[in-house]
């Protein structure tokens, strides 16, 4: 998850990495795998926290991009891109405006992110913008449930938002991507396992950037530079 002040994020990162580990070892772990296991290419993961998702990466991708805002995750996202067999960097960027060029990644994550970021449509555009045409973003997020379900999110989401530092269990993630540029391939109703009812909707799928034009990158105003803080 994307997080705010210096003192949530703080807060955040002493609590959040062993309740999700406690709930990885419960099955979220195979299906990190199993989410990730199509990932190639140069690669670009958006929220990576601790690093959970670090050791389930193919081996044989070509590099591997960690987006994380917060710094006190970082001490243990380099422990865990430390083992890869890959390039691998760390970054602290704005995932709402990402500091790399057009198309430029093959493959971009994302897991459990969309819950807490500001903006989800800007951050989708964002993400069809660096992929490449037919690159893959691969996404699992807990959504917005049912109707009694989405109503108890409703509810539980002032407090959730300001104890897990912005996490909104209400968050529509699937309507979001549904309006975006990104053609989705495929997508799974899922249940986290956990007891946390508002974390247990799970949507778990593919989504791709389409074919398009050429563009005269010498006119292109947006393009920016990839800025990369080696991790190794």
């Amino acid at each position: 998850m994307l997080t705010s002040t210096n003192l949530g994020r703080r807060s955040f990162a002493l609590w959040y990495p062993a309740l999700m580990g406690r709930i990885d070892r419960n099955g979220q772990a195979a299906l990190r795998r199993d989410q990730l296991a199509t990932a190639r290419g140069r690669v670009l993961e958006i929220g990576a926290g601790s690093g959970l998702s670090v050791p389930h990466y193919p081996s044989g991708i070509d590099e591997l991009v960690l987006v994380e805002p917060n710094h006190a995750f970082h001490p243990s996202l380099r422990i865990a891109a430390d083992s890869l067999p890959f390039p691998t960097s760390v970054v602290d960027v704005d995932a709402h405006e990402l500091p790399f060029t057009d198309s430029s990644f093959d493959t971009v994550t994302a897991s459990l992110v969309f819950c807490s970021v500001d903006d989800p449509e800007r951050m989708l555009a964002e993400i069809h913008r660096v992929l490449r045409p037919g690159g893959r973003f691969l996404f699992h997020e807990h959504v917005r449930g049912g109707r009694v379900r989405g109503i108890v999110q409703d509810l539980c989401t002032p407090l959730q938002r300001r104890l897990a530092d912005g996490c909104r269990p209400n968050r529509d993630f699937e309507a979001s991507l549904a309006t975006s540029a990104l053609q989705v391939v495929s997508i799974t109703h899922r249940r986290m396992p956990t007891l946390i009812p508002t974390l247990v909707p799970l949507v778990v799928g593919t989504a791709e950037r389409g074919p398009v034009e050429r563009i005269d990158r010498a006119d292109d105003p947006g393009l920016r530079s990839a800025l990369a803080e080696p991790a190794r």
